[in-house]
């Protein structure tokens, strides 16, 4: 498959994703179970059907200001997140302060710390990074590094950043691998362990249950359990990881079972949509799906040029 094709699936997954969850965020399986059934396609939310929150409108702002300085311009990518900043999609307090002092006069990498004494960890830092996946999918130091700066904007508590870290390298890993060929998940867990390196036992700790939930098949419940659904990173990120390895082969499954897990639905939805659309690319999204996608002067036929902006700035850097 083309690479241009897949870092659309990427960015394109990420909406998918994001919009399938928004509907049900903050309700638990059971209680999707009682009243759905099981998601399984676009539904009305506050916004409108297939409408995405702020985890798509800021991985937008990531990639035009990824595209615009040709990669990282702390300065930029502020003023980009600033831009794009639409309240009614869902902003969580914390990142609405950080844009709020930002505006004002704070320096990008110094607003974060004013939140969460220190900084915030939950997941909104890894919920939009898939562009810095892309970019950087074949300079994984550089990726990390990239993902760090980028996450420092708005959360800069370590379990925060390692989130980022974790789940761009996902991403990337994700585009690295052919999917003509059949994935083996343990495989492909063990080599992301070790490109990440972990210095938080939380993430060590996830990391090495995930293994364990591969092998056993558990149901919802033990998964919940083991892994988190909340808003928290390291209860998010392994989750979406987990939603894509347990389900390599189809996107929309992956996608099924991760929204299908409560909780954050639309943020481990978007997540998971990032690194399973990375790997299948495009071609793997269902058309019913995309085509259910907000359209608009920012919408689904926006993401995918900015997509393929994202991959000729990528043939620029490395040319």
């Amino acid at each position: 498959m083309f690479l241009k094709e897949k870092f659309i699936g990427s960015l394109m997954g990420t909406h998918a994703g994001d919009a399938l969850g928004m509907p049900v965020e903050g309700y638990q399986p059971g209680l999707i179970k009682m009243r759905w059934g099981q998601v399984t396609e676009m539904m009305d939310a506050r916004l409108g059907r297939g409408t995405y929150t702020d985890d798509t409108e800021m991985m937008i702002a990531i990639a035009e200001s990824l595209c615009r300085c040709k990669g990282f311009n702390g300065p930029d990518m502020a003023q980009a997140f600033l831009e794009n900043f639409s309240p009614d999609r869902g902003y969580g307090g914390g990142t609405t302060k950080v844009l709020s002092l930002i505006k004002s006069g704070k320096p990008w990498d110094e607003a974060g710390k004013e939140v969460f004494n220190g900084g915030s960890y939950g997941n909104g830092s890894a919920m939009r990074i898939a562009p810095v996946g892309c970019l950087f999918y074949d300079k994984p130091q550089q990726l990390k590094e990239v993902a760090k700066l980028s996450s420092i904007i708005t959360h800069r508590h370590l379990l925060g950043i390692e989130g980022a870290v974790l789940q761009s390298l996902a991403v990337a890993k994700a585009l690295r691998i052919d999917d003509s060929k059949k994935m083996d998940p343990f495989t492909f867990l063990q080599e992301l362990i070790e490109e990440f390196n972990p210095q938080s036992k939380e993430y060590k700790d996830k990391l090495y249950l995930m293994r364990k939930l591969l092998i056993k098949e558990p149901d919802k419940e033990e998964v919940i359990k083991s892994l988190g659904n909340d808003v928290r990173a390291y209860n998010s990120v392994p989750t979406a990881i987990y939603s894509f390895l347990a389900h390599p082969d189809s996107f929309e499954e992956a996608l099924i079972y991760a929204v299908n897990l409560g909780g954050d639905t639309d943020t481990i939805g978007a997540m998971s949509g990032a690194i399973s659309g990375a790997y299948h690319g495009i071609r793997g999204v269902p058309v019913y799906w995309l085509e259910s996608l907000e359209e608009g002067p920012k919408g689904r036929g926006y993401i995918k040029k900015l997509a393929k902006k994202l991959y000729d700035t990528y043939l620029y850097i490395n040319k």
